[in-house]
């Protein structure tokens, strides 16, 4: 036991260096104009409108104020601990359905069960574990996520911490405490997380339910209520933070503002207000003529609809709420069509994109670290292949290899999902279903309710090329008396 234990500790910890590779090249973690409002969320405990009061406070629980690298070497242990159990767990699963189903033991494949005592040579899957931190590291987008100091790295761990609750009946508490936890700090961390998390558990459910896709002979999986739990953690905490900090009972108080900026950037919204700005005085009604065609500029420009409001956004919600439901009515399929061909476009925006620039870093990240963490680290910073806006050049073959893995695990997981199918593989083709799931929810999510951006999508394409990678070869069936 002790042993195994220490294999699982060297196991993460080798993931953790190996999805740090990005932050020890850039020489400092990777930072966004955003990390600035989480980093002012932990150090202010100021309230920012548009997210959760949640990663902020968890960075601020490691940086203490002394230096981000604290965050960056958490984070990658977090994601390394998911991806080391979902990884032994498949390996497992796999060794024992093969052996369950052997001609020499004559056990029918539906009375296949998981066993803590018949897991695999942990040598073995370390060395496995090993190999595929490396690909991960070198072929796919994993470890500059992993690097960069967002909560986007916990939309792929949404769809993992679900999968095991799901299906890894055999975790111990502790173990499966970690990913409940480690799943309910996921969803809460970034409100599009919300919408993958449902996708998945639907997805999930449906192959719970073997009438619905004709599979009546299908073993079956022990059902549990277990995978909800992180969602209504991430909810409670939420609407908690929410009703502490803005006084509003609501999971997302000012979320329509970032709807009706997506609308008005598809057209939908200009022919509503030429109606309704006869007989009613809208904010919106002043920008009729000239609202913009970005949804970034609707959103983000100082001068533009947003910002002019004497509100702000906080008070331009309540006109967004009555304004983004009035469109839905006038033009229910025209809308439909936009929120389709965005998520078509996001689901095809495969890069790094604007994550490894020095867009306003000056103004926002270098502040915060001048302002409230020791010269050193602001030295640390400087020093950074970021900081001199070299990095995105340095980063263009990754970039390349990125896509390429891409395709080339989406083919692998239809594939697989193929062999699960013939070969009556729930929990294979649970997991393969909370992936896909995963994927089209984050498109939707984040490119048909905000806008398309590159690293939207690439956050959580990797897990298309880690299913492929973490699903065992079959072992060749043993002959009788042989």
């Amino acid at each position: 036991m002790f042993s195994r234990t220490l294999q699982a500790a060297a196991g993460i910890l080798f993931g953790m260096l190996v999805l740090l590779w990005p932050a020890f090249w850039n020489g400092y973690p990777i930072v966004y104009s955003d990390t600035n409002a989480f980093l002012t969320q932990g150090i202010l405990g100021f309230f920012v409108w548009d997210k959760p009061f949640v990663y902020g406070p968890w960075m601020a629980l490691f940086h203490l104020q002394y230096s981000l690298w604290l965050v960056a070497i958490a984070q990658a242990g977090v994601v390394s601990s998911i991806l080391w159990l979902t990884g032994h767990f498949m390996t497992q699963h796999v060794m024992n359905r093969h052996v369950m189903s052997s001609p020499v033991r004559n056990i029918p494949d539906a009375c296949y069960a998981q066993s803590p005592h018949s897991s695999p040579v942990n040598s073995t899957f370390l060395f496995r574990h090993l190999v595929v931190c490396l690909l991960l590291g070198g072929l796919t987008a994993a470890p500059w996520f992993t690097s960069l100091l967002m909560p986007d790295i916990y939309a792929p761990l949404t769809v993992l911490c679900l999968f095991l609750l799901a299906c890894n009946h055999d975790m111990s508490t502790p173990v499966r405490v970690w990913v409940l936890l480690v799943g309910a700090f996921s969803i809460a961390s970034h409100l599009s997380h919300l919408v993958i998390a449902a996708a998945v558990l639907v997805g999930m459910a449906c192959l719970w339910l073997p009438r619905l896709l004709h599979l009546p002979r299908l073993p079956r999986l022990k059902i549990t209520v277990l995978p909800l739990l992180p969602l209504l953690m991430a909810l409670a905490l939420l609407v908690g933070t929410n009703l502490y900090g803005f006084q509003k009972f609501a999971v997302s108080p000012f979320g329509s503002v970032f709807f009706l900026a997506r609308l008005a950037a598809d057209g939908h919204v200009k022919p509503v207000l030429l109606a309704r700005c006869y007989a009613q005085k809208l904010h919106l009604c002043d920008w009729v003529e000239r609202l913009p065609v970005d949804s970034d500029d609707f959103m983000w420009n100082g001068t533009g609809p947003v910002w002019s409001h004497p509100g702000g956004p906080i008070g331009l919600a309540p006109e967004a709420s009555e304004l983004v439901m009035a469109t839905v009515r006038a033009n229910p399929l025209g809308v439909a069509g936009s929120l389709l061909n965005n998520t078509g476009k996001e689901l095809l925006m495969i890069g790094l994109g604007d994550t490894l620039r020095d867009d306003h870093l000056d103004l926002t990240v270098r502040k915060r670290l001048e302002s409230d963490f020791p010269p050193a680290e602001v030295e640390r910073y400087l020093a950074s292949r970021q900081a001199a806006n070299v990095l995105e050049r340095s980063a263009s073959f990754s970039n390349m290899l990125t896509k390429l893995s891409t395709l080339a695990g989406l083919l692998g997981c239809l594939y697989l999902f193929y062999r699960a199918w013939i070969s009556r593989d729930r929990v294979l083709a649970t997991l393969l279903v909370a992936v896909l799931a995963g994927v089209l929810a984050n498109a939707f999510a984040t490119g048909a309710l905000s806008k398309p951006h590159y690293r939207y999508q690439t956050r959580i394409a990797w897990l298309l090329v880690f299913v492929p990678l973490i699903v065992p070869v079959r072992p060749r069936q043993v002959q009788n008396g042989s």
